[in-house]
């Protein structure tokens, strides 16, 4: 079975990355999706551990983030597989290395970039990914532990692997295809107008999103 751990604090939000997901994995396994506050329960037929992003910071912390941690430590301590996004991948850093590991982003992202992949058995089958980004903290100072496996072309580190174990965690989000990654954006962007300052979009085509679904059934195999 495989967990989801919904950190995303907004309801609007919560619900989009519902059904983003949804599609791409729910067909085919049985899933479970854990919010926010809910007790978390016997977690031993769990087998995939997949952390969302949020609105939450990694760097100032919340009054959630122990919750969080005890998930963690449960797949951790159990050789079990765990996949982080943005805040997930943030937070699995946090865990792993201590509050050193992530850090306010020297140049906070949102849009779409496209992500330079190392060799990794996460990207199988993906020649390139274009994705949205949408972040205020990044994972900084990682030690040779963690192997880099995903940048663009700012150096910022998109995605990590933890001492080749099946821990991963990316910064970007490959849930959203072009479009619902789009209407995201505009959720944002409605909400907090300033934000337009940040926004870059380097696809040159909607149809270069769609392999970013494959990291998911590639988690899912591992």
């Amino acid at each position: 079975m495989i967990l989801i751990l919904n950190t995303i604090t907004n309801a609007e939000f919560r619900t989009m990355f519902h059904g983003c997901i949804r599609d791409k994995i729910y067909p085919r396994y049985k899933v479970r999706d854990l919010g926010i506050g809910e007790n978390s329960g016997d977690l031993s037929n769990y087998t995939h551990l997949i952390i969302s992003g949020s609105s939450l910071s990694t760097v100032t912390g919340s009054p959630f983030e122990a919750g969080f941690m005890e998930v963690i430590d449960h797949f951790y301590e159990h050789d079990k597989a765990i996949l982080g996004i943005c805040y997930g991948h943030q937070l699995l850093a946090k865990y792993l290395g201590g509050e050193q590991k992530v850090r306010k982003a020297v140049q906070p992202q949102f849009g779409f970039r496209r992500i330079e992949l190392e060799n990794n058995p996460l990207f199988k089958d993906i020649t390139e990914i274009y994705s949205m980004v949408a972040h205020f903290d990044e994972v900084a100072d990682l030690d040779s532990h963690y192997k880099i496996i995903a940048k663009d072309n700012e150096g910022v580190i998109q995605g990590y692997q933890y001492s080749g174990r099946r821990l991963w965690g990316i910064q970007f989000h490959p849930e959203y295809d072009y479009f619902s990654g789009y209407a995201s954006w505009q959720r944002k962007l409605r909400n907090n107008p300033k934000w337009i300052k940040f926004y870059q979009n380097e696809v040159p085509s909607y149809t270069l999103t769609s392999d970013n679904s494959k990291v998911f059934s590639n988690f899912i195999g591992l």
